[in-house]
Formats: C-alpha cells, sequence, structure tokens
C-alpha cells in the first residue's frame, strides 16, 4: 500500500499574516500553560515527580533545604500506608495535564514551521525562552542526577578523586552529600570526564559547599548547555540545506530538552551543547571543532561519535574510503592530544575510562538489551533450567554492544556529508543508547536532538512518537510514587484521571477520528506519521 505524507500547503511566511499569526500565539501560549502545569504539579509538597529521596529527607536532620519550595518537612514527610493527600492528586493531575498541553503544542510549532517557509528562527528562540521560565524554578525533575553532581562536586573541591571513591567517602548517616545521591551510586566511581567534574568543583567552591547553590548552578549549566545546542542546530540546519525553524522546533523546542534536561539539571545538555557547536564549526574549521567535540566527549564519552564524523568528513564529499580513514585516524589523534592535555590539567587521571564498566550497577527493565537478558533468565529459571541472570545478562549485553558498534559503522560507510552524516549521527547514538547496558529518558536526547535537524517523513513522525513516549517516562521518587499509588483513594483517582481524559481527548476528537480513517485508508505514513495529523489539530 503507497501511503502519504499529511499534506501540508506550503506558503512564504508574512509577518502580518492573521492566520499564522494567531495559530502561533496560540501554540506558544498552551505551551507556556503546560509548561506551568509541569511546574505547578511537581511543586507540590506530596508530588512524586521531584528526583529528592523522601527517605533521605527524613533521616538526615541536618540537611538543609533541597529546594526553594514544594519539598515536605522531615517531620511532614508522607507515610506510604495511607491515603496520599488532597495535593498528590493535583501534582498528577497538573503535571501530566502539562506535559501533554507541552507536547500539543510542540507538534503544532512544528508544523507551523513546516507550512510557513522562511519564520525567523528568533520567533521560536523567544517561544523557548517562555516555555523554559518556569522549569527555571522547579525542583530537578524525575532523577537523583543532581545530587550526585554535588556529591561529586564536593569531593572535587577538596581534593578528593571521584574516580577512585564514591560519594559515601563524604560520610554516611547523616551526611546530606552522601543520602540525597542515589544508593546505587554511593561506592561508584564517577563515569564523568574531567571537563565536568573539575566544573563540578568549581561550583562548590563559588557556592561555598551548598547542596542547594550546587543545585542552582547546575541548572544553570544546563540552560548553558540548552543555549548552545539552540546557537548551533540553525546553523547546522543551513549548512546542510534545512529550514533552520523547522530544526529549531524539532531539535531544541523538544519537550526531552525542556523536562529532562532542563528540569533534571542534567549534563547531558552540556555535552551536546559543546558536541553540537562543535559540529557546526567543523563545517569551516574541523581543528577547532574537533577540540570542541572533544571536550564534550570529556564531560561524557559518547561525544566522541562527533570526532568520527569530523574525520570521515574532513576531506569532503568525492573523497574515497582510505582517504577518509586517514583524516578519521587524525581527528582521533587530535582528540587524544586534547584528553590527555585537559587530564594533566585537572590531575585526577583516566579513571573515567574505567569507570564505564560500571553500568552494571543498574539493572532496568526500561533497558531493552537488560530486559531481554533477565527476561529470558527468569523464563529459564521457571522451567527448571536454573537460574542464571549474570551469564544472560552478560551474553545480552555483549551482544547489544556488538549490534550497535555494527550498526554505527554501516551508518558511517554510508555517511557522505552534510544531512547524511546528521542523521547517521543521530540514529548512531539512538542505537548505542537502545542497545547499550543502560537506557535512561534523557539518554535519548543524544540522537533525538540531532535528528531533529534532518529527520523527514517517517522518520519524523517516529521521532515525534519517541519524543511522546520517552517523555512520559521516569518519576522522580519512585518508592513513594508506587506506594502512594497502592493506597490512592480508587474514587478521586477514577475521577481525576476520567476528567483529565475529557479534557485532552475533547479538543482533538475530531482529528483524532480523521486521523485514523485516513490511516485505514492508507493516506497517512503509518502510524508514526498519524502523531502528526493528530498534532495538527489539538
Amino acid at each position: 500500500m503507497a501511503f502519504r505524507h499529511p499534506p501540508i500547503e506550503a506558503r512564504a511566511y508574512r509577518p502580518h499574516d492573521p492566520d499564522f499569526r494567531r495559530r502561533f500565539l496560540q501554540a506558544a501560549f498552551v505551551g507556556f500553560l503546560g509548561s506551568l502545569g509541569i511546574f505547578w504539579g511537581a511543586s507540590q509538597p506530596t508530588s512524586p515527580f521531584p528526583g529528592f529521596s523522601r527517605q533521605a529527607i527524613a533521616m538526615t536532620p541536618t540537611t538543609p533545604p533541597v529546594w526553594f519550595f514544594g519539598v515536605p518537612g522531615r517531620s511532614a514527610v508522607p507515610n506510604l500506608h495511607v491515603a496520599p493527600s488532597p495535593s498528590f492528586y493535583l501534582a498528577l493531575f497538573a503535571f501530566y495535564c502539562g506535559m501533554v498541553l507541552l507536547m500539543r503544542s510542540w507538534i503544532r510549532l512544528g508544523r507551523l514551521a513546516r507550512e510557513y517557509q522562511g519564520i525567523p528562527v528568533r520567533l521560536y528562540a523567544w517561544v523557548m525562552v517562555a516555555w523554559t521560565v518556569p522549569m527555571l524554578f522547579v525542583v530537578p525533575l524525575l532523577s537523583k542526577d543532581a545530587y550526585s553532581y554535588v556529591a561529586q562536586g564536593e569531593m572535587m573541591s577538596r581534593h578528593i578523586s571521584p574516580y577512585v571513591y564514591g560519594p559515601s567517602v563524604l560520610g554516611t548517616g547523616g551526611n546530606s552529600y552522601t543520602v540525597l545521591t542515589d544508593k546505587l551510586w554511593w561506592n561508584v566511581t564517577s563515569p564523568y570526564g574531567p571537563v565536568f567534574l573539575a566544573l563540578a568543583g568549581w561550583i562548590q567552591v563559588l557556592v561555598g559547599h551548598s547542596e542547594l547553590g550546587g543545585l542552582v548552578m547546575f541548572r544553570l549549566v544546563a540552560v548553558a548547555g540548552v543555549c548552545l545546542i539552540g546557537f548551533s542546530i540553525p546553523r547546522l540546519a543551513r549548512a546542510v540545506g534545512r529550514d533552520a525553524s523547522t530544526a529549531f522546533a524539532y531539535a531544541v523546542m523538544n519537550p526531552i530538552v525542556l523536562i529532562h534536561l532542563i528540569g533534571g539539571d542534567h549534563n547531558d545538555a552540556l555535552m551536546l551543547g559543546l558536541m553540537l557547536a562543535g559540529l557546526a564549526l567543523a563545517r569551516r574549521h574541523p581543528v577547532a571543532g574537533t577540540v570542541l567535540v572533544t571536550l564534550a566527549a570529556l564531560v561524557k564519552v559518547p561525544a566522541m561519535v562527533g570526532v568520527i564524523y569530523i574525520g570521515w568528513d574532513w576531506p569532503g564529499p568525492a573523497a574515497g574510503w582510505k582517504e577518509r580513514v586517514r583524516y578519521v585516524f587524525f581527528a582521533g589523534a587530535i582528540a587524544l592530544a586534547v584528553m590527555g592535555a585537559v587530564t594533566q590539567a585537572v590531575g585526577i587521571g583516566w579513571g573515567w575510562v574505567a569507570a564505564l564498566t560500571n553500568a552494571d550497577t543498574i539493572r532496568s527493565y526500561l533497558d531493552p538489551v537488560t530486559a531481554l537478558g533477565l527476561g529470558l533468565a527468569k523464563v529459564v529459571g521457571a522451567i527448571g533450567l536454573g537460574s542464571h541472570p549474570d551469564a544472560f545478562l552478560f551474553a545480552f549485553r555483549a551482544a547489544g554492544a556488538v549490534a550497535a558498534v555494527s550498526i554505527g559503522l554501516v551508518l558511517l560507510w554510508r555517511a557522505r556529508g552534510g544531512a547524511s552524516s546528521l542523521r547517521a549521527i543521530g540514529l548512531t547514538m539512538l542505537a548505542v543508547v537502545v542497545l547499550g547496558p543502560v537506557m535512561q529518558p534523557w539518554y535519548l536526547a543524544w540522537g533525538v536532538v540531532i535528528l531533529g535537524v534532518v529527520a523527514e517523513g517517517r522518520l519524523r513522525g517516529w521521532l515525534i512518537w519517541l519524543t511522546v513516549l520517552v517523555t512520559f517516562l521516569g518519576v522522580g521518587d519512585a518508592t513513594y510514587f508506587v506506594g502512594a499509588l497502592r493506597s490512592v483513594n480508587i474514587a478521586i483517582f477514577g475521577a481525576a484521571a476520567a476528567a483529565a481524559l475529557v479534557l485532552l481527548i475533547w479538543p482533538c476528537w475530531g482529528r483524532l477520528r480523521a486521523g485514523l480513517a485516513s490511516f485505514r485508508r492508507g493516506r497517512v505514513g503509518g502510524p508514526a506519521e498519524l502523531g502528526e495529523e493528530m498534532g495538527a489539530g489539538l
């Protein structure tokens, strides 16, 4: 069956077009309401979405506040054995409704950018600023990583190498640096590069060894990383013949960037910002671009994929594979020299390389490879053949690594510069995440942001669906969330869920029916394209 993309009548952008202004301002305002909803839902005292642990707050009588507001006091930590308070339901309702409003606005703005050719990027940039403002003030969302950054920065500020010791070296029991960090990482060395750890140490010195001050500064670091992404994406888009505003909408304004990278204070924002800036710079200055991408890899290692592609594209699209390989080695030599110089300057050695094997600390069914390995081990054990989870996990993770490398090499071989190389980088990053030993929702930003520049047709549709799925993955205090759900008042929970369903489905019911009908008639390019068809009417 032949599929066609959702029809879009492309037209020239006119600043005073009333139809464009109405649709653009409406989408921008609804997205801002969504961002406010996320902020409000996460700021309720019994909200499950902040990353801090309530048990940690309860067991550390000397812990300073972990945020300015929305954090329960030590004497008011919710009891998991009683029904949650009304603010719990309000938090669920506001947070998830806010996420859907934000996503529907993101889809509509992306469609507008494709429909009206030549929209100035600054219009989208101002909307991004408005959507980001609530995320600046929200407590770190959906992850405890920010507390690990603070603990490792504190270690650096006291000349304790995070490549030798875990955060527990700072003390246990009432020590807030340790207890606020996820217990999984208490005795695990850091996998982050020396650039990030040096920055973390400077931050803790700058804020006077304050946990709260450190969290604020890491939020600003994430924002700086997203600013670098926003600066680089339009330049990359123009360099490969793509519309800059469309790329900005799908890549920079992506809900994963707003909710996970900025809201979660993740250092992935800094890694991506440096990497994309380096890729943009490498178009004219490959040596300088290689240096920037190497600095990104010294935040988190996966950015090294960018160094490989800078070398591969260096000699130009007409070059043969032998010449490309020589330049890959040349770019690698530059990267190795930069790594050596930075590592020597920071003075904590190459321990981050050994720490890359720390992924075995986490065994999450969210990761496909881990889920397959552990799931098959349970099946084998259930039929009486013995329980061998470690063996199955090792085999599946090894197979996943081989598959990811193979996919990456095939994509590299087919890349010929320009859009094809950006597409290959994005798909390679996604393969590394999906087939790797650990998959966190914000890791998907590595590929999604890059693919947002060049994705078209079905790939763009699948990108939208992946973003929607990933944005909903992750809960801050999972233990509290699960315990609260076990004790909810079913009547109140059902009423809130029904109200949310009506609120979210009613505005797009007509478009949903039309989209499903078009899909059945073969007029929409598969389930991936259906997301955009529905989003046009949200």
